[in-house]
């Protein structure tokens, strides 16, 4: 179990164990993040702002206190309506980690 500071401008690294990752996401209104996808499960709660959640053909206004899930694999992208700020959490199952 790692905790870490520091990450870029956009995140910042909060906690890691193996697989999974704790950051803060912050961005600023109109920046992006364009379609890409998680190798693990990823969960994304808005502490701040507005941001535009992108799955697919679906695009999701989330605000503060909102929060989303997406499965692995899966393409996203996400903008920032407002300066915002939000928790991400990647995820690994079972079969996603190393049991050494």
């Amino acid at each position: 179990m790692r905790i870490q500071e520091g990450g870029s401008e956009r995140f910042r690294a909060l906690f890691t164990c193996g697989a999974h990752r704790i950051a803060q996401l912050t961005l600023r209104a109109g920046e992006e993040l364009p379609e890409h996808r998680a190798p693990h499960h990823l969960f994304l709660c808005v502490w701040s702002g507005e941001l535009e959640w992108t799955v697919g053909e679906e695009r999701v206004r989330l605000k503060r206190g909102d929060c989303t899930s997406l499965a692995p694999g899966l393409s996203h992208a996400v903008r920032a309506l407002e300066d915002s700020a939000a928790l991400l959490v990647l995820f690994a199952d079972d079969s996603d980690v190393d049991k050494r």
